[in-house]
């Protein structure tokens, strides 16, 4: 143990000195091992350093560059370092023989993973979390890694080094505000700027108002104004602007936000950062809002990011269930669109329309068309992006072009409800592990209390919710959604899939950990329904893609109708007088959560009080 230290410490001093000469790499970051920045004086902060580098250093050359990544990630998760210091720009694994390379921000989304456990350690590797976060980031880690061998590429190496850890003047100006380091940025504004704002919080956040909002608009500033003029929230020089409309008297109207401090906290803070990001920039931070939603809201409003690679594929699979022209001769809503990247990628403006809960999300959007020239982003309609609430708000509301859709027979059969919703439910993990309780509130809305019947105990599903206002409401139209199978197979759902009948037409499968904030291991749907075919759900087959979208296969789909459930297929051999030659272990009769069911020769103490034998 002690040579591995020493020649460790050999490895990382030979770093330094070979390649890093020209920087500080002696900052010592908790138990980061080896950490790059510019040359500072003493009186700097290290919280307030800009880091090119974080990285896991590694004796001899045998261990695995992505295991190493991997424990680089659950030291920085479990000490929160990336909530207390700069976030580099590269996070870095190296040996006496390599060193490899990732841009911080490809990994960044892995730190707002639910109910994760990062209170291990990060150098166990045969931990259950060790293995969870390999399997979720070993596909990124093979496509993004830059991997340079110290003698063979040792030019190469310089070269990168010298083009992307630029050196510079001592910090005079601030730092600069990147797709890397904004959720860090965020965070501090959280802790300096946010109390200074003359608003209650919480009462602001039940009327979906939340500070995120206030920071878009102070990054995207110059000399304290806000550049981006359709997003919900406003800084106009010394308060901030919100909720601004044409009142019924026709007079422009607005709410205001005062500073408590005459702006003290807020210029200092902002002393410290350069605004605006760069343009490069713009369209990253605003369609990644989500990452600035509290974690509650996140998973009530389903604001969470769809991977592009699965949009482009759903897109396919519409294209081949309805025709290449599918674009042109149906209708698309998103009712759950967030800031709309599910529909990108879509050509014809004049067919699509957008919703979502929150107006903020909204003004993004319609930010993102306003900017579309400069950017290339949102190919949308501003008319057709708007605010609705599509489990409780009537119809009614709707714009008039999409109304008369819906309400009219014919043209109704020629609408796609094309949809990524929120996959919250009133219990989660911890629910079924027995660490904590149902989530109160969380999926109650008009549509569960009007169809509380049909849905049963389906209902505790927010998704289960949106399929089945579409299926009554909306009847006839195609629904492509994505969602957990659970409608397909689970038994809490039979009396659902009883009621709900529509054809499903084709159907792909992907892992669910390809999806920010789900560390699960679960199959996660896209299935296309034509609503106006009644069919009962028994079987069908599922074309299955890895996480970097490649086809591996096929699978049977089966619902549980006819079948034998585990727990009583298991009552048939309950022998408790005979010897014990093992144990099943088992939660429930729940197809989603593989991870509480095994055989094991010796139950733990923990599993005892729930094992059946």
């Amino acid at each position: 143990m002690a040579t591995n230290k020493i020649r460790e410490e050999e490895v990382k001093n030979k770093i330094r000195q070979e390649f890093f000469q020209d920087y500080d790499a002696t900052p010592i970051l908790g138990d980061i091992d080896f950490a790059v920045t510019t040359k500072r004086s003493s009186e700097d902060e290290l919280s307030d350093q800009e880091y090119f580098l974080w990285a896991e250093a590694k004796a001899g050359n045998t261990e695995d560059i992505y295991a190493s990544f991997v424990q680089l990630i659950i030291t920085i998760g479990k000490a929160h370092t990336h909530e207390s210091y700069l976030p580099p720009r590269y996070l870095g694994a190296f040996d006496e023989e390599k060193i490899a390379f990732i841009e911080y921000h490809h990994i960044v989304s892995v730190f707002y993973q639910n109910d994760f456990n990062w209170n291990v350690t990060p150098s166990n590797h045969s931990t259950k979390e060790f293995h969870m976060l390999s399997d979720l980031l070993k596909e990124k880690l093979k496509k993004e890694i830059r991997l340079f061998y110290l003698h063979k590429d040792e030019k190469e190496l310089r070269k990168f080094i010298r083009s992307n850890f630029k050196l510079g003047k001592q910090r005079t100006n601030g730092i600069n505000i990147t797709k890397n380091n904004f959720t860090y940025i965020y965070r501090k504004w959280v802790e300096k700027v946010k109390p200074s704002i003359t608003l209650d919080w919480e009462k602001a956040k039940q009327n979906g108002i939340i500070d995120a909002d206030f920071f878009l608009a102070d990054i995207f500033s110059k000399e304290n104004t806000t550049l981006r003029d359709r997003l919900y929230v406003l800084l106009k020089k010394n308060h901030y602007e919100l909720d601004r409309k044409i009142d019924s008297a026709g007079l422009f109207d607005s709410k205001k936000a005062q500073f408590n401090d005459n702006q003290i906290a807020h210029n200092q803070f902002w002393n410290l950062y350069v605004r605006p990001p760069r343009k490069e920039y713009w369209e990253y931070i605003a369609n990644r809002r989500d990452l600035l939603v509290p974690q509650d809201i996140r998973e009530r409003k389903g604001s969470f990011f769809t991977p592009q690679c699965w949009v482009e594929l759903s897109q396919e699979y519409i294209a081949k269930d309805l025709g290449e022209d599918w674009q042109d001769e149906y209708y698309i809503w998103d009712c759950c669109a967030g800031t709309g990247n599910l529909l990108a990628g879509l050509t014809n403006k004049y067919q699509i329309w957008a919703s979502t809960l929150d107006q903020a999300d909204v003004d993004v959007i319609h930010d993102r068309i306003a900017n579309m020239e400069k950017v290339g982003t949102a190919n949308l309609l501003d008319s057709h992006v708007f605010q609705f609430d599509f489990l409780n708000d009537s119809f009614d509301k709707l714009p008039s072009g999409l109304k008369d859709i819906i309400t009219n027979e014919e043209r109704r059969k020629k609408l796609i409800i094309y949809i990524n919703p929120p996959c919250a439910e009133a219990s989660n993990a911890r629910t079924v592990t027995g660490t904590g309780s149902n989530r109160k509130g969380l999926a109650y809305t008009s549509t569960k209390d009007k169809y509380k019947k049909e849905l049963g105990r389906a209902g505790n599903e927010i998704f289960a919710q949106f399929f089945a206002r579409i299926a009554n409401d909306i009847p006839d139209c195609t629904l492509a959604l994505f969602s957990k199978l659970k409608a397909l197979q689970g038994p809490n759902f039979s009396g659902f899939r009883a009621k709900y009948q529509a054809k499903l037409s084709r159907m792909f499968i992907v892992p669910s950990n390809t999806f920010d904030n789900v560390t699960g291991h679960f199959p996660y749907g896209f299935q296309i329904f034509h609503l106006a075919e009644k069919e009962e759900f028994v079987s069908c087959i599922a074309d299955v893609y890895d996480s970097k979208g490649n086809p591996i296969g096929c699978k049977n789909i089966y619902s549980c109708k006819g079948g034998e459930l585990i727990i009583d297929w298991f009552r048939k051999f309950y022998d408790k007088q005979g010897d014990h030659l093992g144990y099943l272990r088992f939660l429930g009769t729940d197809f989603q959560n593989n991870r509480g069911v095994f055989l094991t020769l010796a139950p733990s103490t923990n599993d005892l009080k729930q094992v059946k034998t």
